[in-house]
């Protein structure tokens, strides 16, 4: 690890902080300088000729904004001729739209992948996709993370009987892993959603056994926190004693706070893939850290 640089884009600091402590580095000198029009510039203040530079970068809210400052921090380290160049991204943003939903939709997370290959990355570390298929975007390897395995410690103490539940069918893989991680048994919510109303469901129904157990949503993303909140009433409907939810990536908008606080959700555990604002902090909520499963995989890589 001797030639090895770290960085970070200005999108999740603490996380990055994290992640350098276990790897007892310190982040890469990067001048970042957003202009009045919103235009981005990057400056490096390291020396990485010839050296392996590692970027965190999070594509979360403003995905855009982020995008670019990750292209241009990219166009920023081969300038002054560094050497492998790996992209750490925790949270990739468009990956839920992975697929053309209605006649005339173009398949943002396929851009996603063409715009972030034009920085010439080597590799790409990225953590609990919305689907495996965004990885076929990719000309180059993709190391593709299960990021809800951080929350298996959490809930192995717990003394209750378990059920695992899938809050859709297409979480179900992802569900059925979590479930493995815990020996407890699968259950399904189907869902029935309004692709005209954004994140908006209109019905949940249960398809398997939680009466008299403690159930444990698991999911890749929230961001309204309708999909957890329809899927809890209808475990507790159901004879659900408790319900947790552990997601990984903290989407939040103005709102989910009040949604998911104000629910049947006893417990919430998100990770901190996403810069988690103080504001959208709640009692029933609890971060855990990715730091250390990203900072064990790059030092298996660089």
């Amino acid at each position: 690890m001797k030639n090895f640089v770290l960085f970070s884009s200005g999108a999740n600091k603490p996380l990055a902080n994290e992640i350098a402590k276990i790897l007892n580095k310190f982040l890469g000198k990067l001048e970042i300088v957003t202009f009045a029009d919103s235009e981005k510039r990057v400056r490096v203040e390291e020396n990485v000729v010839d050296k392996t530079v590692v970027v965190i970068a999070s594509l979360s809210n403003p995905v855009d904004s982020n995008l670019v400052e990750l292209c241009l921090i990219a166009d920023a380290l081969k300038s002054n001729d560094c050497g492998k160049m790996i992209a750490v991204i925790p949270y990739y943003g468009y990956a839920r739209q992975d697929k053309a939903h209605r006649e005339g939709e173009g398949i943002s997370a396929r851009v996603m992948a063409h715009i972030i290959q034009a920085g010439d990355f080597h590799k790409i570390v990225t953590v609990d996709l919305h689907s495996d298929m965004v990885v076929g975007f990719f000309d180059i390897p993709v190391l593709h993370l299960y990021g809800a395995e951080i929350f298996v410690p959490k809930l192995k103490g717990l003394k209750a009987d378990l059920v695992v539940v899938s809050p859709d069918a297409g979480a179900a893989k992802r569900a059925q892993k979590f479930a493995d991680l815990l020996d407890a048994p699968l259950a399904l919510i189907e869902k029935k959603r309004n692709l005209d109303k954004l994140h908006h469901i209109e019905s949940a129904r249960l398809i398997g056994d939680a009466r008299g157990k403690t159930a444990i949503l698991v999911d890749d993303v929230t961001t309204s926190g309708s999909t957890l909140v329809k899927a809890a009433y209808a475990l507790k409907e159901q004879g659900a004693k408790k319900v947790i939810a552990c997601v990984t990536h903290a989407d939040f908008v103005d709102g989910t706070r009040s949604v998911l606080h104000e629910s049947p959700i006893d417990k919430v555990y998100v990770s901190d893939s996403i810069y988690f604002k103080p504001e959208f902090k709640f009692p029933k909520l609890e971060v855990v850290s990715l730091a250390p499963l990203l900072a064990g995989q790059i030092k298996k890589i660089v």
